[in-house]
């Protein structure tokens, strides 16, 4: 035992809790044979006073010790830049760490990062006056938000992660299957700001996100609508959230892991199309109050996907070859007729849900059965059960007969679109305008646009095949967003 753990261990310091906490946090569990519980108390922007008890080894003692004598009297900042490895070496032998030794500081930095969200979530955290060099960096745990921090950080700037805790499906959890900021991807992005010698808060939005994108996509499945979550979470919750939150944490920029650009024109910012036309993804973005942009970044938008991996590989990321999620963050097992009915039982909404209905043609003769209309979505060709000559796609979903209309794929075709909840309220004047209905697909080229309602009529030049209402239409003009808004029908 080295004279620095064994200090800490025969002569630990503030042990127990502070009374007038204004965060606490607990990691561990006696199965592992460690328990360590973390407080802090503010005074401005520093940590007035650090506590912390533990039990179980003598290394969780001396980690907790350790970690209450560096994080008192520090900025937020510097105490929420400790990192396990630092720890570590400071107790060290000289030799590897024991096991034990890593164990505890695993769940030391742990606890410490509990109760700073813990005040984040109580409103004790200190708020911080905006500096005009701060970037706040949203940290997901993958490659392209690592990056992105990496960047921001080799400007000069100040910068800090953030990662948001949302929620995700419990049954999956319960199953094992990987979700949305799980704990483990949690860790993984604060171990990335820390290599990085960066700050990492998480910070808890669980409530807000089901209230404002989980419980709208059940919603709309039971209209007959196909929501796409995504845009729905980027403009009326993911986006709005950041800039509060970087107000909160003294930061005048937000950047992201997003593939897309910000440009100006006609003296205003819009975004346009990243330079890695295969990862774009400007579509997903169309639904942010335009007043927002001049506070956010996109620090990948004019580089591709595998520069973006090797600059990770080159600088010691374990993320560099983490392989991408295509499912829908809060629903691991992208299975979304169960999840729909799950969600709905769970909300009281398990009345709305449809029974066994019919498959009808074009014509409206029935031509097979259902277990309810929220199984399908418009141009889904498998999963119909029915025999035919030619191969059907799903035409339409009827909510209210709960009927779902089959035919040819000829018959998927619409020329005419209409769209709602329009943002920026309308596109500017162009030549050349293009609209995208789908993520990844491809742009069609726009006839006409005339005001409907308090939406549009979109006319395309040529027909369009399987556009479900739900999904967005964003109009772009030479790479340009012009404006985007949420398909009601088609025809």
């Amino acid at each position: 035992m080295n004279d620095l753990f064994s200090d800490h261990f025969n002569n630990p310091r503030n042990v127990g809790m502070i009374t007038d906490a204004h965060g606490a946090g607990q990691a561990g569990d006696p199965g592992c044979g460690v328990v360590i519980e973390f407080f802090l108390r503010f005074d401005h922007n520093r940590v007035d006073a650090a506590s912390y008890k533990a039990t179980g080894s003598s290394a969780a003692i001396a980690c907790g010790s350790l970690l209450t004598e560096l994080a008192a009297g520090e900025n937020w900042r510097q105490v929420a830049s400790i990192s396990e490895k630092k720890l570590t070496l400071l107790l060290e032998t000289g030799e590897e760490p024991k096991p034990a030794l890593n164990i505890a500081a695993g769940f030391a930095i742990e606890a410490l990062h509990s109760a700073l969200e813990d005040s984040i979530r109580r409103k004790t955290f200190p708020v911080t006056d905006q500096h005009a060099e701060s970037v706040l960096v949203a940290m997901s745990g993958g490659v392209d938000s690592s990056v992105a921090s990496l960047l921001v950080r080799d400007s000069g700037r100040e910068t800090m992660g953030v990662t948001m805790r949302l929620w995700s499906d419990p049954e999956c959890a319960e199953t094992g299957a990987p979700t949305c900021c799980s704990p483990q991807a949690i860790r993984d992005a604060r171990a990335v700001c820390h290599a990085l010698g960066l700050p990492h808060l998480t910070v808890d939005y669980t409530e807000d996100f089901a209230r404002t994108v989980v419980d709208p996509f059940v919603d709309g499945y039971l209209d007959g609508f196909t929501p796409n979550p995504c845009t729905q979470c980027n403009g009326s919750f993911r986006f709005p959230a950041l800039v509060g939150l970087a107000d909160y944490l003294g930061a005048s920029k937000v950047a992201t892991g997003h593939y897309a650009l910000l440009v100006t024109v006609d003296e205003q910012l819009h975004i346009a199309r990243a330079a890695d036309g295969t990862k774009d993804q400007s579509y997903m973005l169309w639904g942010i109050d335009p007043g927002l942009l001049a506070r956010l970044e996109f620090p990948l938008g004019d580089i591709r996907k595998d520069e973006t991996r090797r600059i990770a590989r080159e600088a010691g990321m374990t993320v560099h070859d983490r392989a991408e999620s295509q499912e829908v963050c809060f629903i691991p097992d992208d299975d979304y007729r169960r999840f729909i009915r799950s969600r709905a039982a769970v909300t009281g909404k398990g009345s709305l849900l449809p029974g066994e209905g019919e498959i009808v043609d074009a014509d409206g003769a029935r031509i097979g059965l259902h277990h309810g209309f929220i199984d399908f979505t418009v141009g889904q060709r498998h999963g119909l059960g029915v025999s035919a000559p030619e191969p059907l796609y799903v035409l339409k979903t009827d909510p209210e007969t709960n009927q779902v209309v089959a035919g040819g794929r000829k018959k998927l075709a619409v020329r005419y679109l209409t769209v709602s909840g329009i943002n920026p309220g309308h596109p500017h004047a162009g030549n050349n305008l293009v609209v995208q209905v789908r993520y990844n697909s491809s742009p069609a080229a726009v006839k006409a646009l005339e005001a409907a309602g308090e939406g549009w009529r979109i006319e395309l030049e040529e027909p369009v095949s399987g556009v479900a209402p739900g999904q967005s239409a964003v109009l772009y003009e030479d790479g340009v967003i012009l404006a985007g808004g949420v398909i009601q029908t088609t025809g």
